[in-house]
């Protein structure tokens, strides 16, 4: 299997999580029109009862604060990335960032959930979301523990 070596993997994490925010940046122009394309397509394969004008607003707002939580997440673990750039993984401020990570992941299942009301298919979104914000805070978990016993070592020497 291709091994790249850490350097380089850190370089280019860093350059798509960067491309990654641009591309949400972007994204913020054009979802107001993707969303509506989402909610009219509903209609032509038929089945759905008829979306009023609040639930569309509502649909709307959701689906900004899914850009924004996503925003926030990839801004947190380019954050992340600079800490491990600087070989300081078992750190507390690194612990917290991977915990911020997880909380984005949670929110975003749970917004998720909200838009399961007029998408089934988002409760598939939300469920998968609601995992990796779990996976994500295990991992958590033992980079904290982690943290703990490499201070415990570094105060013994």
């Amino acid at each position: 299997m291709l091994k790249i070596p850490t350097k380089a993997s850190i370089l280019l994490s860093t350059i798509f999580s960067v491309l990654f925010f641009i591309g949400c940046v972007v994204g913020l122009f054009f979802l107001w029109n993707i969303v509506d394309g989402l909610i009219d397509a509903r209609y032509i394969v038929g089945g759905y009862e008829y979306i009023t004008s609040q639930n569309r607003l509502i649909i709307h707002i959701l689906s900004y604060m899914v850009l924004a939580d996503v925003m926030v997440a990839d801004i947190i673990l380019f954050l992340l990335l600079l800490f491990v750039k600087k070989d300081e993984v078992f750190t507390k401020k690194s612990v917290a960032l991977v915990r911020g990570v997880s909380w984005c992941c949670i929110c975003l299942g749970l917004i998720f959930v909200a838009i399961g009301m007029y998408f089934y298919i988002a409760w598939i979104v939300a469920f998968a979301a609601l995992f990796l914000g779990l996976c994500i805070r295990v991992v958590k978990n033992v980079i904290e523990q982690a943290t703990e016993i490499k201070q415990e070592n570094d105060l013994t020497v």
